[in-house]
């Protein structure tokens, strides 16, 4: 990187890396396959890439939205905390964090089949999150409020598809779905801090990283490196605890696309009252209550 880069914004860099690859891979012989992801990357978006996707991709995110979720989850979060103990509030997080890496890896697989990149809507996100296996660095290069960022619009769709419905069968008076709901976003953005610290070589001086990672709570780096070599196949999940449940499900129940899809819309919608559902039932067999205020 020369100096001069140094002032660029790093989105702007990488974004200018992948129109050199998209010319270099125009200037191969025809006879050779064309990779899908710069098929798409070398086309221009339409609607907003709410129809097609395309570039560009790597763009600047709304930081102050990332910090206005925040704020909501955390006052979500300080609400039930108010009204539980202690060891309620440690066995949410856990459960909370399993719940999550079972999403990460239905994402991880929808949005790696490239497949999906012609879909409307669905497809810019497949293109970026793709696009990371030819720039597995693009992370650590992005600041990381652009990073939390790339899950700035999927945050607010979900955001209103899990609250607005709950006003109507009232799970408000349940801690436990409080704990479930408020430690969503924070679970996402601690999976995208995992995801960046894998790409980070000098996350492995980190004390504390690296006792997380003893522990099972963050991906190391030579399990999810193992992801990135073709064919992507393995290893899917971004914190890591549930790679041998997805792993079995992806290689020896279904491979299936509409399935992994039904499964990550599902998992998305339903994750939350499923969670503190089954949190209420351990809570009961343990004697510590069911979370209801």
């Amino acid at each position: 990187m020369c100096r001069a880069d140094f002032n660029k914004d790093p989105n702007a860099i990488l974004e200018e890396q992948v129109q050199k690859l998209i010319l270099k891979e125009q200037a191969k012989e025809q006879t050779k396959d064309v990779d899908p992801v710069l098929k798409i990357a070398s086309q221009p978006q339409l609607w907003g890439s709410l129809k097609r996707a395309g570039t560009p991709i790597y763009v600047p995110r709304t930081h102050s939205l990332v910090i206005v979720y925040s704020i909501f989850s955390a006052l979500i979060l300080a609400w039930a905390i108010h009204d539980t103990s202690l060891l309620h509030f440690i066995l949410c997080i856990i459960g909370s964090l399993v719940g999550y890496d079972i999403l990460s890896g239905f994402l991880h697989i929808v949005f790696d089949d490239t497949r999906n990149l012609c879909l409307p809507v669905l497809g810019q996100p497949c293109l970026e999150f793709q696009m990371h296996h030819h720039f597995p660095y693009d992370l650590v290069k992005r600041d990381l409020l652009d990073v939390l960022g790339d899950l700035n619009t999927v945050t607010g769709i979900l955001a209103v598809l899990n609250i607005c419905p709950y006003f109507f069968c009232d799970p408000w008076n349940n801690t436990t779905h409080r704990f479930m709901l408020g430690m969503k976003l924070f679970m996402a953005y601690y999976g995208q801090f995992s995801h960046r610290s894998a790409h980070t070589p000098s996350s492995v001086h980190n004390k504390y990283i690296e006792a997380l990672r003893k522990i099972g709570f963050m991906i190391p780096l030579d399990v999810h490196r193992s992801h990135h070599r073709p064919p992507h196949d393995k290893d899917f999940c971004l914190v890591g605890i549930c790679n041998p449940l997805i792993n079995f499900m992806y290689h020896h129940v279904t491979r299936n696309r509409w399935f992994w899809m039904c499964g990550f819309f599902g998992v998305a919608l339903f994750g939350i009252p499923l969670e503190a559902y089954v949190m209420d039932r351990v809570f009961g067999v343990i004697g510590i209550g069911i979370g209801m205020d």
